[in-house]
């Protein structure tokens, strides 16, 4: 049974099309109208008839809304504000997707590289191609990118790039500072890396920079090296020069450090990494509104008390070295650098080219953009007490004498007083300091270094520890190997790979 039309519906579709035209339909629907192949003349008509009344209609209605200009304006700007309408949420869909999208792919990127590292320190990072046959040459670990040097390293890379991150005013600080006397007067500042930090550091130094051959000049925070490989070819000479560089680990930049990873094959991507974790800004601490900021004062170095910070200056005082070795030999000196003690040789029949050494190593020591402490030149001429880091070289190694003296006496002292209020230096714990003096004693003299821990096995045993933790008696050291003669040495070079920094 199908379904009965209201009277309004009925209406409607007779205002559509024209009466003739619904009673036609309705009569071949219940059947009254026998429908064939070829429609009759009436049919046709009333169809015509009715299309004729619709497009009349239309025309009626387009004309009534013409001929009322409000109510075409109207209508216009109804059908563009809907057009506007439609295009504003599609374009606002789009927006957000392209949001989305853009925020997934910041983080996907965030993920497996590092974009940005602080201002004036960020350009470099989208350069990630090395020199992989310089790094090959010396067996240094190749990374494609920061998040590989970050697996490397065995950290996150958010840690990687937590770490590196050049802040100018921050409310972290990655280093305890702190002050030690020095034993000539004044105060070295210390800038310690806290743990994690240190532990990168470290991992740099000893799958990165351990691996580059020093100069055979270099005798401090070497393998193998002390202050006595450092004083020995400078024995029972006639005349002993000591130069000192001011400021040896500030003056090494944050840019000299970065252009020594790129240096030695690294892409400056790498490169700004490492460089960053390798240097440090002095800071100047304030507090507002009862929280502490930490604001940056200079450009970034290379801290004392890093692990890295030693082997990092010996790489950048390479060419340092290889001139004014040169130089030393044209001139007929013996030359070798403790960190930044320097120290010359020769006989008395040469010692109208003293002036001339001094000369010309203060010139390549500021072309390799290094100062000379004006304080800490030292001529030492036979017949006074000539000292190479410490350590006599008159005839043999030795410890100086009245230190010796004044050793003994206090070893005295506490054999027959105990160790209430003795002091060895500016030491905290006398205990700690006499350990210290006894192992360099050793270092220069087994003999003397040997009889002065048996001295002080006998006061433990008579006295006891004094009263503070962690205490450590001393232990016997395996033997530093000395070389006998310079010419030994100097075959030892050739032996070695060919100088890095010369491949450029």
């Amino acid at each position: 049974m199908s379904e009965q039309l209201s009277k309004q519906q009925i209406y409607d579709r007779i205002k559509a099309t024209s009466k003739d035209s619904y009673i036609l339909e309705e009569m071949q629907r219940l059947g009254f109208w026998q429908s064939s192949a070829e429609p009759t003349l009436s049919e046709i008509l009333i169809k015509q008839e009715a299309a004729i009344e619709k497009e009349l209609n239309e025309l009626l209605a387009q004309d009534r809304k013409f001929s009322n200009r409000e109510a075409m304006v109207l209508e216009m700007r109804k059908a563009r504000m809907k057009v506007a309408k439609e295009k504003r949420a599609e374009t606002k869909l789009k927006q957000e997707q392209k949001r989305l999208d853009k925020a997934e792919n910041w983080k996907l990127l965030q993920e497996k590289q590092i974009l940005y590292l602080g201002e004036a320190v960020s350009k470099g990072l989208n350069f990630k191609e090395s020199n992989t046959a310089i790094l090959e040459k010396y067996n240094l670990p190749v990374f494609e990118n920061a998040l590989a040097l970050a697996k490397s390293m065995n950290i996150d890379l958010k840690a990687l790039q937590y770490l590196a991150y050049n802040r100018k005013v921050s409310k972290i600080n990655h280093y305890h500072t702190f002050e030690l006397e020095k034993k000539s007067g004044g105060k070295r500042k210390i800038s310690a890396p806290k743990p994690k930090l240190k532990e990168i550091q470290t991992w740099i130094l000893e799958n990165i920079l351990h691996k580059i051959p020093y100069t055979i000049e270099a005798h401090g925070f070497v393998k193998e090296r002390s202050i006595v490989t450092n004083a020995q070819p400078h024995v029972n000479k006639d005349i002993v020069v000591n130069i000192d560089l001011k400021d040896f680990f500030p003056t090494v930049t944050y840019k000299r450090v970065k252009g020594l990873f790129c240096k030695i094959g690294y892409s400056e991507e790498v490169a700004t990494i490492l460089g960053l974790v390798c240097t440090y800004s002095e800071i100047n601490e304030t507090t507002l509104d009862g929280v502490t900021y930490y604001v940056q004062a200079g450009e970034r170095k290379l801290p004392q008390g890093s692990p890295a910070s030693p082997a990092i200056s010996n790489l950048i005082v390479y060419k340092l070295d290889k001139k004014i070795n040169g130089l030393a030999k044209k001139l007929n000196f013996s030359y070798t650098r403790y960190a930044d003690d320097m120290s010359f040789s020769t006989t008395q029949e040469n010692s109208q080219n003293v002036s001339r050494l001094l000369h010309f190593t203060k010139k390549i020591i500021e072309a390799e953009g290094f100062v000379i402490h004006p304080e800490k030149i030292h001529v030492m001429r036979k017949g006074t007490q000539q000292k190479v880091t410490g350590i006599v070289v008159n005839d043999k190694l030795n410890v100086d004498r009245n230190q010796l003296r004044k050793f003994r006496a206090l070893l005295h002292n506490i054999e027959k007083n105990g160790w209430k209020d003795q002091k060895w230096g500016k030491a905290v714990h006398v205990i700690n300091a006499i350990e210290g003096y006894i192992n360099y004693v050793n270092m220069v003299s087994p003999q003397k270094g040997t009889a002065f821990k048996q001295n002080l096995k006998n006061i433990i045993k008579l006295h006891g520890l004094p009263n503070i933790e962690k205490i450590s008696i001393p232990k016997e050291e395996t033997p530093i190997v000395i070389p006998v003669q310079e010419e030994k040495e100097e075959t030892a070079v050739e032996q070695k790979p060919e100088n890095w920094w010369n491949i450029f």
